[in-house]
């Protein structure tokens, strides 16, 4: 009978959890996530291969889960980044240095390789991300409604492109400067 890791159940659970989660992220770091198997993240995470079973029934529900898990930490830190700041622009500017500080210490996986994921899957995928832009599109409305940002700006579009060119390998190449007066100036205010 396996050991019970922490004072109960639940407390095992979850650190068992936890262990898969740092596990994958680490055999992330290096390879695609069609690559990674239940038996190589049970063997950098220090568990049974059926204690994967016993967490997650598939590869696509671990994929989901991880992305829960690590958008939820991103998101608590990314609203700290921009909680102090005075106006809409200068929560803007905010967000873009804390998105590319955060971008060097998250490891979610921006692409899952060749890996096709169900329509069900995306979907539920593509929530995480959205959650994510939620905190860039309530500054840009607040920014709209402010005067700072222009008022004829497709919100939704603007910010996928931003969030989108924020969390893109291409962003740690770009010197951070020139990326916030690249959003400021898509979003119509003055550098």
């Amino acid at each position: 009978m396996p050991k019970i890791i922490g004072g109960s159940l639940e407390e095992h659970r979850e650190r068992t959890r936890e262990k898969i989660f740092a596990a994958l992220a680490e055999l992330l770091e290096t390879q695609d996530f069609e690559s990674v198997t239940f038996s190589k993240i049970a063997g950098a995470a220090g568990v049974g291969r059926t204690a994967m079973y016993n967490h997650f029934p598939d590869r696509e529900t671990l994929l989901v889960e991880y992305a829960v898990h690590e958008t939820a930490d991103y998101i608590e830190q990314l609203r700290a980044g921009v909680s102090d700041t005075a106006s809409p622009r200068d929560a803007v500017l905010a967000y873009v240095r804390t998105q590319l500080d955060l971008s060097v210490s998250f490891h979610m996986p921006h692409t899952t390789g060749k890996t096709q994921l169900s329509p069900e899957t995306a979907q539920r995928m593509r929530e995480h991300v959205v959650m994510i832009e939620d905190v860039l599109r309530r500054i840009v409305r607040d920014g709209i409604t402010s005067g700072d940002f222009a008022d004829d700006l497709d919100v939704d579009a603007t910010v996928r492109i931003i969030n989108s060119l924020l969390v893109g390998s291409s962003a740690r190449r770009i010197p951070p400067d020139a990326l916030q007066e690249f959003v400021l100036r898509s979003l119509g205010a003055a550098a």
